[in-house]
């Protein structure tokens, strides 16, 4: 219980989530890197992030990984999501399956929101792509869902945006759901 606070500890936000690794603390020079990643779109980052998470996946066995979804609108705004870079990333050069079947049902930021706010909008924000497009997505898993995934997302800060997508892909089948993201505000 070291390192929580007491509302994390009392109310506990992963419940189906199996496990998060983030790779580092969002803390002094790790907050302007991220900001220049993200907020700057200084993308010369991406292949450095990319190959310290195929490092921690391939450690960890994991094959399989679901890219946190974008808010709706972002990408036609700045033209960009750093999340899709990194899985593109991933499955291009490193060789890992991709994907791509939640999405995004919501366009607020969550860094805006208090912890309670955030965790009472993540319980709409999410859900699977349609029976269609999952139909398409799962014919290279013989039609099925994995049994297992990982999560891939930048920065987990209260924990709702993993375990609400963890707790969508179980009920959709998958048995594991791990999480790794670049950054935790702790």
């Amino acid at each position: 219980m070291k390192g929580k606070c007491m509302k994390c500890r009392e109310e506990p936000v992963l419940k189906s989530t199996d496990s998060v690794i983030p790779l580092f603390s969002y803390r002094v020079w790790n907050r302007e890197l991220m900001f220049r990643w993200k907020m700057q779109e200084e993308r010369s980052y991406s292949p450095l992030f990319a190959r310290l998470l195929c490092e921690v996946l391939r450690k960890r066995g994991d094959k399989v990984i679901v890219p946190v979804p974008p808010r709706k609108g972002k990408i036609l705004k700045n033209g960009w999501d750093q999340i899709e870079e990194l899985c593109t990333f991933l499955e291009k050069r490193y060789g890992f399956q991709v994907l791509r079947i939640l999405e995004r049902n919501t366009s607020g930021q969550q860094k805006k929101l208090s912890r309670e706010k955030r965790l009472e909008s993540i319980k709409t924000a999410y859900s699977l792509c349609s029976k269609e497009v999952l139909e398409h997505l799962l014919k290279p898993f013989s039609g099925s869902f994995p049994q297992s995934v990982c999560l891939i997302d930048d920065v987990c800060t209260t924990g709702s945006t993993i375990e609400s997508c963890a707790e969508i892909l179980k009920a959709a089948g998958i048995q594991k759901v791990n999480a790794i993201t670049l950054f935790t505000v702790d």
